[in-house]
């Protein structure tokens, strides 16, 4: 929708801002060239607006999805990413995430030149899909993971999605490399390989390493992600300078060490880090609205996490094509009915908060006026009913409706 297309009035509507504040019945949002012009109850409608009556029906930020790959990391797979074509410009997850009102997406490995190519494409209109917020590819140590464990060590895939720096000065000209061809943020793999069979410790990142990539990437103002697998080394972590831990650990039994788990939450809490636990990584099929409340973590960290006051984002891990979208919703609902966080709480992670998390919270994240019009419309009230996220009626981004039907 540009300034000369007539604006769009919504109506009647359950207004969930993301901000956080009380739901907001019987409101209106109005969009104008893209942006939201207007909010709430008494948000006056232009005389030659579309007016739309949403009557039982949920107005929200479209949702950020703060952790997936693009491409796909399909176990071993041929050709590399999870079967991506080299001419498909990841179509399945940028459409795919827009059916179930996921509107921007945070690559956290993929890559480097076609993340990129692909994030312009969508901000500039030539391609459709998600929003991207691209690392490009992640920092590994050379035989471990992703690169050995995942991709086979299969050559174009080590090439374009892994930068493996043996020394401080390689770490710092790789970030200045991934800087300059344009990236978002960097990524650091913290990973012993425990999670694919005996722990290797020389297989990870060495520390020194982790505090030169993060100072690196702090300097070049780029933001910096870690995925780790103990609560030990998400400690470490944070100390050496990361700004947000993804997945914290990746099995399903609680921490040992009680009081580790407890040191960690506090000094996230105290320093600003984020956390994005992506609880439904290991999820390949699609859980039905109702059977989704049965999903289980295996431990209840995330709830430990958000009474602590950490940060908390909201990823999904999605990876090989047919993931995208519905992995965030099946995780939305296991942080309510297994971690026991409040729906209204768990929204505005997946919106306002990831916004902030990837930086782009002055123009998207809530319903607010002067911000982009990315909005999700489902049917019923997802506050109440947090599977009510999955009833997808419309998704709208920068003002134009880019997914309409009943249901996803």
């Amino acid at each position: 929708m540009n300034q000369h297309e007539p604006s769009l009035a919504l109506t009647n509507a359950l207004l969930i801002d993301g901000t956080g504040g009380p739901v907001i019945d019987g409101a209106t949002v109005v969009v104008s060239g893209g942006r939201i012009a207007a909010a709430g109850t008494g948000a006056p409608v232009p005389p030659h607006a579309t007016v739309v009556d949403l009557e039982g029906k949920a107005v929200l930020p479209g949702l950020i999805d703060a952790h997936v790959h693009l491409g796909g990391l399909g176990f071993r797979s041929t050709p590399p990413f999870g079967g991506r074509a080299a001419t498909d410009d990841y179509a399945a997850a940028r459409e795919g995430a827009l059916r179930y009102g996921v509107t921007t997406q945070r690559s956290l490995g993929d890559f480097l030149h076609d993340s990129i190519a692909v994030r312009d494409g969508i901000e500039n209109g030539t391609l459709a899909g998600a929003r991207v917020v691209t690392s490009g590819p992640s920092f590994q140590v050379e035989g471990g993971h992703p690169n050995a464990t995942v991709w086979g060590s299969e050559p174009a895939a080590v090439r374009e999605g892994a930068r493996m720096p043996k020394t401080a000065g390689e770490a710092e000209r790789m970030v200045d490399e991934l800087a300059a061809a344009g990236v978002d943020l960097v990524k650091i793999i913290i990973s012993n390989n425990a999670i694919f069979g005996p722990a290797r410790p020389e297989l990870k990142m060495p520390w020194h390493l982790t505090e030169a990539i993060a100072d690196a990437a702090h300097a070049r103002g780029l933001r910096v992600a870690a995925h780790t697998e103990t609560v030990e080394d998400a400690r470490t972590a944070v100390e050496r300078g990361v700004d947000d831990i993804e997945h914290l650990v990746l099995r399903a039994e609680e921490p040992q060490d009680e009081a580790a788990a407890e040191a960690l939450f506090a000094l996230m809490a105290d320093r600003g880090t984020y956390l994005v636990p992506t609880m439904v990584a290991h999820q390949f099929e699609a859980a039905a609205d109702g059977d989704a409340r049965t999903l289980r973590y295996g431990n209840h960290l995330v709830r430990r996490a958000y009474e602590a006051g950490v940060r908390l984002g909201v990823g999904s891990d999605a990876h090989s094509p047919g993931l995208h979208g519905w992995k965030l919703r099946d995780e939305l609902v296991m942080m309510v009915h297994d971690q026991g966080i409040p729906a209204p709480a768990a929204l505005s992670m997946a919106t306002k908060t990831n916004a902030e998390l990837l930086g782009i919270a002055d123009r998207l994240g809530t319903v607010e006026p002067g911000k982009s019009a990315d909005l999700l419309i489902v049917s019923g009230d997802p506050t109440q009913d947090i599977t009510a996220i999955g009833r997808v009626h419309q998704v709208i981004r920068s003002g134009r409706v880019v997914f309409d039907g009943e249901g996803a």
